[in-house]
């Protein structure tokens, strides 16, 4: 098991310049008799338990195929696997596009709605590696799905209320655009991590 002898709540600010209290949760107990909400309404747990066996609230979990056994994009029978990213803090952005046009005579601009961008999902978070050692293997577990170039499912509370709609065929892919590993200062058996990940969903392309 992982040791930490550092407040992962002091690295995450100083790695990523601001504070979170996501690890230092308090769960109060919930009033009245009633067992708290286990899950979100499309199915991924609220909570889940550290490399450390601390409980924490809004667990991230990748879904990608197994690459060891050869090329995924070309397997269609390829074996899935889970990964529960640790330590992780999660953020969603939305945006839409929209074209302004300045009309003479008249202050602001029309605004033609286009549609709305793809759900821009970070994820920050550590990877902490065991008998104070460097994280190896999960940094190349990182890299592995980084490389893999196609679409990945992605399971969170967060990421559900946005991605499993109707209108998106209930798709809980995304495409991981970007990867990076801050470097922590002071410790060599923690390294930070920041993931991008743009929604994707299957399109139809009709010839007209």
């Amino acid at each position: 098991m992982a040791e930490i002898s550092l407040s992962l709540a002091t690295l995450f600010e100083r790695t990523f310049g601001y504070k979170t209290l996501a690890f230092e949760p308090k769960f109060e107990k919930v009033k009245g008799g009633n067992e708290r909400k286990e899950q979100g309404v499309g199915g991924s747990a609220y909570y889940a338990t550290d490399p450390s066996g601390v409980e924490y609230y809004m667990p991230v979990t990748l879904i990608y195929p197994d690459s060891s056994g050869g090329d995924a994009s070309a397997n269609n029978s390829v074996r899935l696997k889970r990964w529960n990213l640790p330590f992780p803090v999660i953020s969603v952005e939305c945006k839409k596009t929209i074209i302004e046009t300045a009309l003479t005579g008249r202050n602001g601009t029309v605004k033609e709605l286009i549609g709305g961008q793809d759900y821009v999902i970070t994820i920050k978070g550590f990877l902490v590696g065991v008998n104070n050692e460097f994280p190896e293997e999960d940094v190349s577990t990182l890299r592995s799905i980084y490389e893999q170039n196609i679409a990945l499912s992605i399971e969170c509370p967060l990421t559900d209320i946005f991605l499993l709609r109707p209108n998106r065929n209930g798709s809980d892919k995304v495409v991981m655009s970007d990867l990076k590993l801050p470097v922590v200062t002071g410790v060599k058996n923690i390294r930070a991590y920041e993931l991008k990940l743009l929604s994707d969903e299957a399109f139809n392309l009709i010839t007209i």
